[in-house]
């Protein structure tokens, strides 16, 4: 039995061998020389790596000296490691010179290194081996140089953003300080490292681009949209406007649906605008403009704040102030042909008197968009729910102590406030 399986993994083995004679996938990561992809399978060829043998038999034979059989055969120069003692027993037929050589490093896992004038054969172990030992000297020798100092004064961005670019990039005794007063980095390292460290700052201490970001918080008539060429249930209108009212509702129904979209092209959006107002049918709330790096973000807010007490622990009466109103994030990024990406972020709040002193309602919502220069993206659908409370009466006798709670009362109304905004990035040259 054990017998009949002997022969049957030879048998596996041969016909393995005989699949392999017409394999072309040489291991050159392994150091099969790179010539040898020109050869291809056994067939004829110019080159003196590509001859083909029909017939090799190995019978426990030294692999140094099938090595020094290649070696005469292709007329190159082959050297084997000393420490290698390999038995080898094939059989082969019909195989190239490449396929001899690629078989033999992956069967007993081996590596063959180039050098000048000759190839080195050795173990995958002692191969990896050595090239740490290689890494471990390379760095001792960095241990051993002296350091040098340099001052890198950054002329056109924050020195801190280069520090955490190039930190990675020192060695061991390499060292940085960021000087903010000068936005200057100081640099100890080694030689070497400083030349490539200096190269590094080169290539990021360019002049970024500004953007310019425009905004318009307007309070506007709903009906009167349509007059700026806005129309949330279309997705086109006149002057080159696409608006989408498909934006996922977030937070309380009250405030409202956020609504997007964007205005491009030659469009005299300011113009319409200006006669609305006139009309006495909106007024501009606000119109900050603010100017940011690419890819740096910049805030806008538009509101006020209001004041709510509470009781400590202790009983003692604590006044905080919230800010309440129209908080938009914008944060460009300049692409390619005078494209912007720009990412932004919308909170409106608004608030309510109730028993227990003010309830604050927030709004978010959060999207992405590209846009050209100059183009103004819309956001609406920012409804805020406001109670006031308002005091009426006779003059002066409203005023008597006592009697005058006969001569005035005090009126509650709430305001619905429709907010659009506008934004409008620009990129400064």
């Amino acid at each position: 039995m054990k017998i009949r399986f002997t022969y049957f993994a030879l048998f596996i083995f041969m016909m393995f061998l005989a699949a392999f004679g017409q394999n072309d996938n040489f291991a050159f990561e392994r150091g099969v020389p790179k010539v040898c992809a020109d050869c291809g399978g056994c067939q004829s060829g110019t080159l003196s790596v590509c001859i083909c043998f029909e017939k090799l038999v190995f019978q426990n034979a030294d692999i140094r000296a099938i090595f020094a059989l290649l070696s005469d055969t292709a007329n190159v120069n082959i050297v084997v490691d000393p420490e290698l003692s390999i038995k080898v027993s094939l059989k082969l037929e019909n195989v190239s010179w490449c396929q001899v050589f690629s078989l033999l490093l992956d069967l007993y896992n081996l590596r063959t290194i180039k050098k000048e004038g000759y190839w080195y054969v050795l173990s995958e172990s002692k191969f990896w081996t050595q090239k740490f030992d290689e890494m471990g000297n390379v760095n001792k020798v960095k241990q051993l140089k002296d350091t040098e100092t340099r001052l890198f004064r950054i002329e056109n961005v924050d020195a801190a953003d280069i520090e955490s670019a190039i930190k990675s990039t020192k060695s061991s005794k390499g060292e940085i300080v960021v000087d903010k007063s000068s936005n200057t980095l100081i640099i100890t390292d080694i030689p070497e490292n400083l030349d490539i460290i200096a190269d590094m700052i080169d290539s990021l201490d360019v002049l970024v681009k500004q953007v310019k970001i425009s905004c318009q918080i307007v309070q506007i008539d709903k009906s009167y949209l349509k007059d700026l060429g806005i129309d949330w249930t279309a997705t086109q209108a006149d002057g080159n406007i696409t608006a989408s009212s498909n934006m996922d509702q977030v937070g309380e129904t009250s405030i409202g649906k956020f609504t997007w979209g964007i205005i491009s092209g030659a469009y005299s959006f300011n113009a319409k605008l200006s006669a609305i107002i006139s009309k006495g049918k909106g007024k501009i709330l606000d119109q900050p403009h603010i100017i940011t790096m690419d890819n740096h973000k910049a805030e806008i807010f538009s509101g006020k704040q209001i004041p709510i007490t509470t009781l400590d622990p202790s009983g003692n009466t604590i006044t905080t102030f919230y800010q309440v109103g129209t908080k938009v994030t914008v944060t460009p990024r300049i692409a390619k042909n005078d494209k912007i990406v720009l990412d932004i972020a919308v909170e409106r709040s608004g608030y309510i008197s109730g028993t227990s002193g003010y309830e604050i309602t927030t709004r978010t919502a959060n999207t992405r968009l590209i846009v050209k220069s100059g183009d103004i993206v819309t956001i609406g659908g920012l409804i805020t729910n406001e109670q006031q409370e308002t005091e009426y009466g006779v003059p002066l006798l409203k005023s008597i102590p006592l009697i005058g709670e006969l001569f005035k009362y005090k009126m509650k109304s709430t305001t619905s406030t429709v907010i659009t905004i506008f934004i409008s990035p620009e990129i400064l040259s």
